[in-house]
């Protein structure tokens, strides 16, 4: 197993602590309950059926026309010129002016192969966060739907990829930015028991992220709330998502991480 060589890796960069996201103790015992039969069948009956809240021919438009109307437009910048980011130079470390969001830092690796030991230098982002990757469920007709969301991100490929209902560290979503919180939060941040099909944290990858993970959450919503979603949202069978995750660069790796519970 790779190593960190510095004793100081074993826990948070000097002077940060991890932030974990504000989930009480009653979720905490709540995480990951075993499926009834009946959610069993309900999975079972989203994952095969063609019946939707949405026919086939609409998701494929709707997502068609998300692609095209991407709005991002990303240009490559000196780090110097990044807005409320800085150089540190006693640390070498890039970081932000609030001390949030994350630090890019370098790790220097020992990995024993065999008899044989191989050394490599190579940056790292610290994010003293544990994020919220959620997605939302509910019954339309009687087939059991989830929640995904054309999300727009600097470095996507296509620009728009389909991320869970909310996908934000702890940082996005207290508002450091300054901006509104994401949409549909509060659904995440403590959930009855009863509504919870799945909550646990995964790790982030291990090769480029130290010592990160995410909570991965479905939660399930009444038949009265999200009733009308903003346009970017889209309720989507499980059948509808598997399809979607056979195309190119469609389903983000946060929305694989959390679904690939169910299929």
């Amino acid at each position: 197993m790779p190593s960190v060589n510095r004793a100081a890796k074993s826990g948070p960069a000097k002077g940060k602590e991890r932030i974990e996201a504000p989930i009480n103790s009653r979720s905490e015992t709540m995480l990951s309950p075993e499926f009834s039969a009946e959610t069993a069948a309900q999975l079972m009956r989203s994952r095969t059926t063609e019946q939707a809240l949405h026919d086939d021919v609409f998701v494929d438009q709707w997502v068609q026309s998300k692609l095209k109307r991407a709005r991002i437009h990303s240009l490559f910048i000196p780090i110097s010129e990044v807005k409320n980011w800085h150089f540190d130079p006693a640390t070498g470390n890039i970081t932000h002016d609030s001390g949030r969001f994350f630090t890019v830092m370098g790790l220097q690796v020992r990995h024993r192969c065999g008899s044989e030991e191989v050394v490599w230098d190579q940056p790292v982002l610290d994010q003293p966060e544990i994020g919220i990757l959620g997605i939302a469920a509910k019954e339309c007709d009687g087939v059991l739907h989830f929640c995904l969301r054309a999300k727009e991100e600097p470095g996507n490929i296509n620009a728009v990829q389909l991320s869970p209902t909310v996908q934000a560290t702890y940082s996005n979503y207290s508002r450091v930015h300054g901006g509104a919180p994401p949409p549909f939060i509060e659904l995440f941040l403590d959930p009855p028991r009863d509504r919870v099909l799945f909550a646990k944290l995964q790790t982030e990858d291990g090769g480029r992220f130290l010592f990160k993970s995410n909570r991965n959450m479905i939660v399930r919503v009444g038949s009265n709330e999200m009733a009308k979603l903003p346009d970017d949202f889209i309720w989507l069978t499980l059948r509808q998502i598997s399809a979607l995750m056979r195309r190119d660069n469609m389903i983000n790796s946060c929305a694989r991480s959390v679904l690939c519970c169910l299929l």
